[in-house]
């Protein structure tokens, strides 16, 4: 079975330096992969989980728009 990655997204709001560790996310990821999620390995000749490979954290610099009642 050929492989595929898959990127998730989330968009976490919290107060100025109360960001959630994302390691600890990682892990809570896995946690739910473990339980939830595997796939036969032609290879090994057995089931294995899919698992969380890295992470990237980035602060959102967007700005947002709250449109007027009327223009």
């Amino acid at each position: 079975m050929p492989m595929k990655t898959f990127n998730y997204s989330f968009r976490i709001v919290c107060e100025d330096g109360d960001a959630p560790n994302p390691v600890h996310l990682c892990e809570e990821i896995q946690v739910y992969l473990n339980s939830n999620l595997s796939y036969y390995d032609d290879e090994l000749g057995e089931h294995v989980n899919a698992e969380v490979t890295g992470y990237s954290v980035e602060s959102d610099n967007f700005t947002p728009f709250i449109a007027q009642d009327e223009y």
